[in-house]
């Protein structure tokens, strides 16, 4: 007997559990949930002149920003990259040619930077000894990377200040 009210009592409230839940809340607060849902809240300002999607429109306009200048780095980022430049080292007579990779990772947006030719003196060349020629080569590499990097700056710092002419105008 004791067994039989226990399974009642548990299908009872297993069989609850699938049944549609009961409308608790009044008509007044759902109605205010579903104004505020995408942003149509009236916080002070006039929701009428947001218009039934609330800011939604302001999102999307603000998406399709975003879109714009991803497509404007992604094109000057291919336009470093066929650009050549050289880095020199004693004297001129060690010259790199270094080549701007930008980064395909967004986690770590570091470019790369990649030695693609080297040029040397011959006189030089066979008169130095290997740590010299060792210190002459590392320092054309950093001689190029920190050019190359003077170039990509000034190009980001134009995008940059598209980008902060862009969030005037739209703040206004």
């Amino acid at each position: 007997m004791k067994l039989t009210v226990a399974i009642t009592l548990m299908a009872l409230g297993g069989a609850n559990a699938f049944a549609p839940a009961l409308q608790r809340s009044s008509s007044a607060s759902t109605a205010s949930s579903q104004l505020n849902l995408f942003g149509g809240g009236n916080k002070g300002g006039d929701a009428a002149a947001k218009g039934p999607g609330g800011g939604m429109m302001d999102q999307l306009a603000m998406f399709k920003k975003a879109q714009e200048m991803a497509s404007k780095k992604q094109k000057l980022d291919e336009e470093l990259a066929k650009e050549k430049y050289f880095g020199t080292a004693a004297d001129g007579k060690v010259t790199v040619e270094c080549k701007f990779s930008p980064s395909k990772n967004p986690m770590d947006p570091q470019p790369d930077y990649d030695a693609v030719g080297f040029d040397f003196d011959e006189e030089w060349y066979d008169s130095v000894t290997p740590e010299e020629l060792s210190a002459a080569v590392k320092e054309a590499v950093i001689d190029g990377i920190e050019k190359t990097n003077v170039v990509v700056g000034e190009k980001y710092k134009i995008l940059g200040e598209e980008l902060a002419a862009m969030s005037q105008a739209e703040s206004k």
